[in-house]
This record gives structure tokens, C-alpha cells and sequence, in this order.
């Protein structure tokens, strides 16, 4: 996932395009022709929308209702409609259903932003007296996709439906985690990313009491796999660090972090300050089921040593003795050339 684009609508996002004219002494609202006005991109805008397929025509209809927290995005994070096309004078209601945890409505330069709410039939009101496009999003699920679009008047606009959002699939069988994810708000199983050479966890996502989450907060990779943490910029400042201090990024509410994970086994980790919230992760990597052993990447590499030789009981029992002394947990990764909390890239150390 890159960060998102900055849509192509100029800094004042909501473009002043109405001109006053003098009709019969009165004064009336002109937007011109569409032909006369310059198409604005919303492509980019709505790139990772996954509910985005078009306008709504809601001309003519002074009160226009628009639901926060509708299906989409992985769940109840959309507005629907997305982008809906309104008069002049017109009163955009947004209604929540209650799904997707709390939301909010936030114009993008400000205009707007209602008080962040999860009750369902909750309502905000916002109305719209000059042509132009206002772009909003829902705060804490930005990054996901909650965004929506209200066009005014005849501006002409080009939206492009984003594909859907994969369905997330869950593991069959669950890895024994003990309590770990007991308090962790958001939890609702490990999700199969197996087949993928990169995963992104959002930092920062909905959960437990705010935005105080990891999401997915479990993960099952191939070794190999990339995992790469993405700060959605919100619940203040947050880490990823792993319980055995085999990796960590820095305290920060911006930015990127990634780690390749390789060998078998569980990697846990928290977000340092907010760990007794319930912000708690783990990445579970290989077939962990496969026999008695889960083999961290140095365990990889004492086998890698003793080659065929393994199947020797003095050389096994040597392992197994180096295996007891590492401790009971085995968090196999290798830092990430590539993703670093600063966003920068390093060459890869040889």
C-alpha cells in the first residue's frame, strides 16, 4: 500500500466556481455551462474506495441523506453514496448505521467535521450553497477508504470505480496465542495471507476505545514474506516492537516500518504505549503445526551448519540445547532494506 495520492483539485479543495448575476432586479446563483468549467480528477481520490462506481444524481431533492459506516472497505467503512452530485442550497444529512466502530465527517480544508460518533441514527448536517466539490473522509478509517465526495452543481468531475476490496480470509486452524489477544478489541481471528510477498498492518486502526489498534492484529505469512506497518496518523503517537526485542520501530504517528520474516514460528509484538489499551499484534509465520519444533531464522541457520548431519542424536541434542537457551519465544525476522520508520531505503547489507 503507498500513501495516498493527493487528489488534483488544488489546495482550496472546494472550488468557488458560482458567479452572482442580476435577474429581474433579484439575485441569482450561475454555475455557467459545464463546458465553460474545468473537470476535476477524483481518480486518485477515490483509488482505494472500494464502493466508488460513479456519481449519484441527487439534483432536485433539497435534503440528500448519505450513510456513514455502510459496507465497504472490509467492512462497515464506506459512505454510500461515496460521491453523489447535489444542488446548490442543497442539505447533505449524514446518517450513521451504527457498524464499523466511530466515524466521523471531516472536509478535507476544514469546512466541516462533525463530533466522532458510533451510535447508530446518529446525524450531521451540512448545507452547500456554492458550486464546486468538497472533499470529506471519516478520520480515523482515512486510510482505509472511507472517503466521499459531494458535488455541487454542473462541475464536471471524473470518478473511476476502484476494484472491491478482497474479502479477508480466515486461518482454519488457530495458533495457540494463550491470552494475548484477550483484550485486544479488534481481534476476530488470524487472517490467511499465505501467497502474498507483502502484507500491510495499519497503525493506529479502529479498536479498543479509540484508535488504538493494529489491523489486522494477526497475520499468518510465509517465510519470506515482507510485513510492512503503515501509520493511518491516528490515536496519537505509536510503536511496533516486538516482545523479545528482536525488532522495533520508533515512537512516531507518521511514517512506515517493515521486517521480512523468515524460519517458523509466532512473532508478538505492541505499540509501547498503548499495550495496556489492548494495542497488541502478531505475526505467525510457516506451518508452526509441523511437528514439535518452531524454528526461529538463527535456528534456520544452526541447520543450515550441521547439513545432513542433523540426523545425528549428539548433533540434535546439541540443537535442541542451543534451542532451550534462546528462550521460549522464537520471533524470526530480518530487518527490511527497503521500509524503514523514516520511509528512506538502505542498500541491503550483504
Amino acid at each position: 500500500m503507498s500513501p495516498t495520492p493527493t487528489p488534483t483539485v488544488g489546495r482550496r479543495r472546494f472550488l468557488q466556481t458560482a458567479t452572482l448575476l442580476a435577474v429581474g432586479g433579484a439575485a441569482a446563483s450561475s454555475v455557467g455551462s459545464a463546458a465553460a468549467q474545468e473537470e476535476v480528477d477524483l481518480t486518485d481520490w477515490f483509488a482505494n474506495v472500494s464502493n466508488a462506481d460513479g456519481v449519484v444524481d441527487e439534483r432536485g431533492t433539497p435534503r440528500v441523506t448519505v450513510q456513514v459506516g455502510a459496507e465497504g472497505n472490509g467492512g462497515g467503512f464506506a459512505f454510500e453514496p461515496a460521491a453523489v452530485r447535489v444542488d446548490p442550497g442543497t442539505t447533505v444529512v449524514w446518517e450513521w448505521t451504527g457498524e464499523g466502530g466511530a466515524h466521523n465527517v471531516a472536509d478535507e480544508d476544514g469546512a466541516f467535521e462533525s463530533d466522532l460518533v458510533g451510535e447508530a441514527g446518529h446525524t450531521f448536517s451540512h448545507a452547500f450553497d456554492a458550486a464546486g466539490v468538497s472533499l470529506y473522509a471519516c478520520t480515523p478509517h482515512k486510510a482505509m477508504g472511507m472517503k466521499g465526495a459531494v458535488i455541487v452543481g454542473d462541475v464536471p468531475v471524473t470518478v473511476t470505480a476502484a476494484p472491491p476490496a478482497p474479502e479477508r480470509t480466515y486461518v482454519e486452524r488457530e495458533p495457540d496465542y494463550g491470552d494475548w489477544f484477550d483484550d485486544v478489541s479488534n481481534f476476530e481471528g488470524t487472517v490467511d495471507a499465505r501467497g502474498e510477498d507483502e502484507v500491510v498492518i495499519t497503525v493506529g486502526a479502529e479498536g479498543n476505545g479509540g484508535a488504538f489498534a493494529f489491523d489486522p492484529p494477526a497475520v499468518h505469512v510465509d517465510p519470506g514474506t515482507r510485513v510492512v506497518w503503515e501509520w493511518a496518523g491516528e490515536g496519537g503517537s505509536h510503536d511496533v516492537s516486538a516482545v523479545d526485542d528482536g525488532y522495533a520501530s520508533a515512537v512516531q504517528s507518521t511514517g512506515r516500518f517493515g521486517q521480512v520474516f523468515d524460519g517458523v514460528g509466532i512473532s508478538r509484538y505492541v505499540c509501547t504505549p498503548h499495550e495496556a489499551t489492548g494495542m497488541k499484534g502478531a505475526v505467525v509465520v510457516g506451518d508452526v503445526f509441523e511437528g514439535i519444533l518452531e524454528l526461529s531464522t538463527e535456528e534456520l541457520l544452526v541447520l543450515g551448519g550441521f547439513g545432513t548431519a542433523i540426523l545425528s542424536p549428539t548433533l540434535f541434542g546439541a540443537f535442541l540445547w542451543l534451542r532451550d537457551r534462546g528462550g521460549k519465544d522464537h520471533d524470526a525476522t530480518v530487518p527490511d532494506p527497503d521500509v524503514h520508520a523514516d520511509g528512506g531505503t538502505t542498500p541491503r547489507r550483504p
